[in-house]
């Protein structure tokens, strides 16, 4: 059964709104370019980026602490076993590879020797032992790329070439669903998929040119990967034939990450903005976080469904324990409302976007939904533990026909109903 798949965006830029509800930053202490973070739970954590920056926190971002780690690296990507066993990759400025080992939670970092001198940009472990890093050498002028993948089976102190390729553009990312399934990918829409730890790499591909950054497999046959100018592709049959969503965007999009089988963001922007993508159907539908952060995500990460972590340029670090939400809390309104509220949609009707008011008297879980006239769940809009007050979001039926649709409110023991029409 084809399942139909949208990505629906949801701005609302305005002056009497405010996004502490959703995401609000961490002071990280740098203006560092941050190109990865890692959580082992929802206290530990590290930061990685460039000019030799590795930051870390016990109190969930809270308070970071400048580790300074031996010069000088800019790291790209960092993974932890345990709360004390980490790796952190990167490259020198003249381009070498280099790769960072801890055992003490970062208190201090040993060099392992890299078995490439090129770039590299992720790693990740399944195991205690066994992991991967995958990286190269991008072309430029009359120096030839190079692509490479790294295995080590006793835990990153010994690593091995497992695939090098000449005259090929390098991987930017690799993640593994189990010991033998994986899947790496890179600049010019590039895709290897393995199905027996790495021992053999099959070129699959992708329907892209365009970089790919990231990518995260679900199980050994769907996987999501993202990469520059709005680019969204998945895969349902093991890296076979990969379907592009409809982002609608040109944003950059740096990180896909799943905290579960259905949960799941998108970390990416501009220069100007910072947004998040998220999806809890197992990315049937996407909808759009704006974070009112005037820089580009990198990566995220959540260490379950509701709290996570978004880092970017300047040193930026977001964070969220609602996962990221995307609803926006009304300040304008002072008074908790003594009531349940749900508020006629406007406008109504209305061709692609309608905006939605509530309001809640007490801290409690709320869902907004939408059906067809049938019944049937067409949208989730929010599915979140909320502070009492006044809330608005965001509608965008773009993808949906024209007829009536039903929203419904649904708190712990109420259920309000109202009626809107999409009408093009």
């Amino acid at each position: 059964m084809i399942r139909k798949r949208y990505i629906v965006l949801m701005f609302c830029i305005t002056s009497a709104l405010l996004y502490g509800q959703a995401w609000y930053a961490q002071t990280s202490g740098t203006n560092s370019f941050l190109m990865d973070t890692y959580f082992t739970n929802p206290n530990r954590g590290w930061v990685v980026g460039i000019t030799n920056t590795i930051l870390h926190t016990t109190d969930g971002g809270a308070n970071w602490i400048d580790q300074n780690p031996p010069p000088s690296v800019n790291y790209y990507s960092v993974f932890f076993t345990d709360d004390s066993t980490g790796h952190a990759v990167g490259a020198t400025v003249g381009g070498s590879g280099r790769i960072r080992h801890t055992t003490n939670g970062g208190t201090t970092w040993a060099t392992i020797p890299a078995a490439s001198a090129y770039s590299l940009w992720s790693v990740f472990f399944i195991n205690d032992s066994i992991g991967w890093i995958a990286g190269g050498r991008e072309e430029n002028f009359n120096i030839h790329p190079i692509r490479t993948i790294h295995h080590t089976v006793d835990g990153g102190y010994n690593w091995s070439i497992q695939f090098y390729q000449y005259d090929s553009f390098p991987l930017h990312d690799i993640h593994f669903t189990d010991e033998n399934t994986g899947c790496a990918v890179g600049e010019h829409g590039t895709i290897f998929w393995t199905t027996n730890g790495g021992s053999n790499w099959i070129q699959k591909p992708s329907g892209t040119v365009r970089h790919l950054w990231s990518v995260h497999l679900l199980d050994t046959n769907n996987a999501w990967a993202v990469g520059i100018r709005g680019t969204v592709i998945y895969t349902t049959n093991g890296g076979d034939t990969w379907t592009a969503e409809s982002a609608d965007t040109m944003y950059g999009f740096g990180r896909v990450f799943f905290a579960d089988a259905n949960n799941g963001w998108i970390s990416g922007g501009d220069n100007d903005n910072g947004i998040v993508l998220h999806t809890t159907d197992r990315g049937g539908t996407w909808s759009t976080q704006y974070t009112g952060v005037p820089t580009s995500f990198m990566s995220i990460h959540f260490t379950d469904a509701d709290t996570g972590w978004a880092v970017g340029n300047l040193g930026t670090i977001m964070h969220t324990t609602i996962g990221g939400t995307g609803i926006i809390e009304d300040k304008s309104f002072i008074e908790v409302p003594a009531e349940l509220i749900l508020a006629q949609n406007k406008p109504n009707p209305f061709s692609q976007t309608t905006e939605i008011r509530f309001s809640i008297p007490k801290r409690e879980h709320v869902t907004l939904k939408v059906y067809n006239i049938i019944g049937q769940d067409v949208a989730t809009l929010v599915d979140n533990e909320l502070e009492a007050g006044e809330f608005r979001v965001n509608f965008n039926a773009r993808n949906l026909p024209n007829g009536i649709y039903l929203y419904r409110l649904n708190t712990n023991n109420q259920v309000l109903i109202k009626r809107c029409t999409i009408l093009r």
